[in-house]
């Protein structure tokens, strides 16, 4: 089953960025940041591009985000430590 972005609560934090843009604010926000390949799920929703930048800083999540026909955002999603530990337990170096 395929969620939606709507059900995962967030919070914009840049819209109608490029990638260099949204980059450079999710390593600014977060103490940790992973690159994700395309179809990656958090939550459920699958995300989109070659190399994702998510963040993490404590129990909060910063992605990129792409809204066909809107472009580029990056979504800040609070009390996700159960993404932060899927991120650690998928990518751990």
């Amino acid at each position: 089953m395929m969620a939606c972005i709507n059900d995962i609560p967030f919070e914009i934090l840049l819209k109608g960025a490029t990638p260099a843009q949204c980059e450079k604010l999710i390593q600014e926000k977060s103490d940790n940041v992973y690159h994700v390949k395309g179809g990656y799920r958090l939550r459920g929703v699958a995300l989109m591009g070659d190399n994702v930048p998510v963040g993490v800083k404590g129990d909060e999540v910063f992605f990129q985000f792409i809204k066909p026909c809107f472009g580029l955002f990056v979504l800040r999603v609070p009390d996700a430590a159960d993404i932060a530990e899927q991120l650690e337990k998928d990518f751990k170096k």
